[in-house]
C-alpha cells in the first residue's frame, strides 16, 4: 500500500464566507435543481470508516481490484484531493433502469460517471458567484480515492443497508453518488445520521439471497463472489463454478438491491435509455473489438472491457446449452 503525499497548494485558502448557512443552503438547493434526489453538506473530517476500509483491503477481499491500493492513505485525507478541503457536498441521483435484464441497471442509461460530473460543474457554476474570491471546488465520481458511502452517510443523506450499500429515505439504493470538495467553509446541513443506526432491523434478505454468499457478514462484501466484480473487474478466464454463477448475466448484479425492502415501492416500469437491459449473448460472443469500441465507448458497459464482455456472453451460452 502507497502512501500519498497532499498536494503542495499553489494558493491560501479563501477566507470565511459572510453566510456559511446561505451558501450551504444554495449549494444544497443547485443541486436538487439538478436532479440529484438527495444532497447534503459535511465538513471535511477524516471518514469514520477508513479503518474498515484498511481490514477490507488487508484480508483481500477486493480481487484484482489494484487501483483501490493506490494512493491508499490519500482517502483518509481530503486534502490529499483538493488542497485545503473544509467542506463536501455529497449528492445522490436515482439511476433510470428498472425491471428484469442481463444489465445491471445502473449501466442502462448514459455513463453516470458523465451525468453526474456535468451536473455537479453546473451546480459549482450557480454557486461560485456566492463564495468568496479565489474559492476552489473539485468534482469527485466514484474516481478520485474518496469513501463516497462514508462522505454520504456524514452528510445525512442515506444510511448503509447489510449490503453496504447506501439507502436514501424515500428512493432506496438505487442511486449513484457524487462530491464536491471545496476549500469554502460550507456550514454542515445537519448532523450525520447515525452509523450505528440499523436500518435493516432483522432482515437479512440481501444477505440470503445472494447467488454466490458474497457477503462475510452485513456490510462486509468479499467481491471476489461478488457477481458485478465477476462480470466487471475480473480479468482472465471464468472458472465453471463461476460462469455457472453468473446464470446468464452480462455486466453486473442487482439482486442484493431488487430484494431490499427499501426498493420495493419503487415503480418497475420507469424508462430504459442509453444501452438496454437486456443483451443478445450470442450477438455478443460475436462482437469484435472495434464494434465492441464503437458501440460502447462512454458508457459504463465499457469498464467491462472488450475481452471480459464477450467472455461473460460465452459463459451465458455454455449455460443456456448445459439447461
Amino acid at each position: 500500500m502507497r502512501s500519498a503525499t497532499a498536494r503542495a497548494p499553489r494558493f491560501p485558502p479563501p477566507p470565511l464566507p459572510a453566510d456559511p448557512v446561505a451558501l450551504s443552503r444554495a449549494a444544497v438547493e443547485g443541486a436538487l435543481a439538478e436532479g440529484f434526489v438527495a444532497a447534503g453538506v459535511a465538513e471535511a473530517e477524516s471518514p469514520v470508516s477508513f479503518d474498515v476500509f484498511a481490514r477490507w483491503i488487508r484480508d483481500g477481499h477486493h480481487g484484482q481490484m489494484a487501483w483501490l491500493t493506490r494512493h491508499f492513505e490519500a482517502r483518509r485525507r481530503f486534502d490529499a484531493i483538493l488542497p485545503f478541503t473544509r467542506a463536501v457536498l455529497a449528492v445522490a441521483r436515482e439511476v433510470p433502469g428498472r425491471g428484469d435484464g442481463n444489465v445491471a441497471k445502473y449501466a442502462r442509461g448514459d455513463d453516470y460517471h458523465h451525468v453526474v460530473r456535468r451536473h455537479l460543474a453546473r451546480v459549482i457554476d450557480a454557486i461560485r458567484p456566492l463564495a468568496p474570491k479565489g474559492s476552489r471546488f473539485r468534482v469527485c465520481v466514484d474516481t478520485a480515492p474518496l469513501l463516497e458511502r462514508d462522505v454520504a452517510v456524514q452528510a445525512g443523506i442515506g444510511s448503509l443497508g447489510k449490503n453496504g450499500l447506501l439507502i436514501v429515505p424515500g428512493v432506496g439504493s438505487n442511486v449513484v453518488l457524487g462530491e464536491i470538495l471545496t476549500d469554502v467553509a460550507l456550514a454542515p446541513t445537519g448532523a450525520p445520521l447515525d452509523r450505528d443506526a440499523d436500518v435493516c432491523g432483522s432482515c437479512t434478505t440481501c444477505l440470503d439471497s445472494c447467488p454466490t454468499q458474497a457477503f462475510v457478514s452485513p456490510g462486509l462484501l468479499d467481491a471476489r463472489r461478488c457477481l458485478s466484480y465477476l462480470t466487471i473487474e475480473k480479468r482472465g478466464p471464468l472458472t465453471p463454478e463461476e460462469e455457472t454463477a453468473l446464470g446468464g448475466r452480462l455486466f453486473g448484479c442487482d439482486v442484493c438491491q431488487d430484494v431490499c425492502p427499501w426498493n420495493a415501492a419503487l415503480d418497475p416500469t420507469g424508462f430504459v435509455r442509453g444501452p438496454t437491459a437486456w443483451f443478445d449473448p450470442a450477438a455478443i460472443a460475436q462482437l469484435t473489438e472495434g464494434a465492441f469500441r464503437r458501440r460502447f465507448f462512454e458508457t459504463s458497459i465499457w469498464r467491462a472491457t472488450w475481452a471480459g464482455l464477450v467472455r461473460n456472453a460465452r459463459a451465458a451460452l455454455k449455460v443456456e446449452a448445459r439447461a
